[in-house]
């Protein structure tokens, strides 16, 4: 039988591994949003410069400020 001590050495180890295991699900989270985000600000960036462009309906551009 397993003394008082190994017991708590024991459980003591599988608490730092589900940390780690956190950590490292939480840094493949940071990666993804990181990379989602650059997306998104290419987007916002092409939508502002077809503002900025006007319609290709022949209409004028519209004052945007």
């Amino acid at each position: 039988m397993p003394s008082q001590l190994e017991a708590r050495v024991t459980q003591h180890d599988r608490e730092i591994a589900a940390i780690r295991k956190l950590v490292l699900q939480g840094m493949k989270m940071l990666v993804e949003n990181q990379s989602q985000i650059k997306v998104l600000a290419t987007t916002v960036d092409r939508f502002v410069r077809s503002l900025e462009r006007g319609a290709p309906n022949g209409h004028g551009k519209a004052n945007l400020r």
